[in-house]
């Protein structure tokens, strides 16, 4: 046991190997096997031969509910725009964008 401690020292210390605070030297681990083609991750719809990393997106672990959807989107609908106008000939009621008064156009100051 002594015997092939010495040893595994002095091959270590030729190697120059990093060691550990304990005094034990760090061996390089062999690189992995590649994985035959069949273990391989096969994804649809990429081409092969681009490797390209797997976007991953976040998805929610419960379905929302009606009313916590309709709380959280409530403030972005769309508010009621007043329709009343007044048309300023004759000063009647009318829609925006509408000719009122047979389509006359005028000041309201202007009496003719």
């Amino acid at each position: 046991m002594a015997a092939a401690a010495g040893w595994l020292r002095r091959a270590a210390a030729a190697a120059a190997l990093p060691r550990l605070t304990s005094g034990l030297t760090l061996l390089p681990a062999p690189p992995p096997a590649p994985l035959p083609e069949a273990q391989s991750l096969m994804v649809p719809g990429l081409v092969a031969g681009v490797s390209s990393a797997m976007e991953l997106m976040a998805v929610p672990k419960k379905k929302v509910s009606k009313y916590k959807k309709g709380l959280r989107n409530g403030p972005k609908a769309l508010k009621p725009v007043p329709v009343i106008v007044r048309c300023r000939c004759c000063g009647r009621v009318k829609l925006p964008h509408f000719y009122c008064c047979s389509g006359e156009r005028g000041n309201p100051s202007d009496s003719s």
